[in-house]
């Protein structure tokens, strides 16, 4: 294995995250059409995705830096949910789940290789040796790659932060009494972020995507 691969940041945790994020929405409103408390309906998902999680990691016998990240979160937020059978609290843990993972994101940007990069690496090679090599050579020799990946990682880290601290704000800001519906707008924001995301990546991966194109013509 390369240098450049060992050092890269692995994409399965925030792939992990992605999952959590859409068992916990989906979960929560399939509570509330049952008439299960906010509270609950917030919680349990959690839990039911924390011991996913922990089985998940546990099989595989490894864990990457933002999986561990995201084990911790879940972990703290439900013990802090349970230990004040708040609702607000138990609506923060997905705000701080964004935010973490956005700043995540932020951080990669320091590493030889951005998340982007990584990613991209990781979901697109197909086991295929010639395009890993093909992604491994346009990072190393190729600015412009280097460059738009960076960007890319950028757009990406700063659109959870921003949306991880408009949801915290939102559901702090909340009255008590409507802490469902500062949920449900909380919720509107994340399918917003997340329809952002697919976009800003559709977009800014078409220039990398011909540059590896290009490389693979030359092999």
């Amino acid at each position: 294995m390369s240098s450049v691969a060992q050092r890269s940041p692995r994409a399965g945790g925030l792939v992990s995250s992605t999952l959590e994020i859409a068992l916990s929405v989906g979960g929560y409103y399939l509570l509330r059409a049952f008439d299960v408390g906010v509270f609950w309906a917030l919680t349990a998902p959690a839990i039911g995705v924390a011991v996913i999680a922990l089985v998940v990691t546990v099989r595989r016998r490894r864990i990457d830096l933002i999986g561990f990240l995201v084990l911790c979160e879940i972990a703290a937020t439900i013990t802090l949910s349970l230990a004040t059978l708040s609702p607000r609290i138990a609506a923060l843990r997905e705000a701080a789940y964004i935010l973490i993972a956005g700043l995540f994101c932020l951080v990669t940007l320091v590493y030889r290789t951005p998340l982007a990069h990584a990613s991209t690496k990781s979901l697109a090679t197909f086991g295929d040796l010639k395009r890993e090599q093909a992604f491994e050579r346009a990072w190393r020799e190729v600015p412009e790659y280097r460059r738009w990946q960076r960007l890319l990682t950028a757009a990406l880290g700063l659109t959870m932060v921003v949306t991880g601290v408009t949801k915290t704000y939102l559901l702090l800001a909340a009255p008590d009494d409507a802490i469902a519906h500062a949920v449900d707008v909380s919720n509107i924001l994340t399918f917003v972020m997340c329809g952002a995301l697919v976009a800003v990546s559709a977009v800014l991966i078409q220039r990398p995507r011909k540059i590896i194109d290009r490389l693979l013509e030359q092999t």
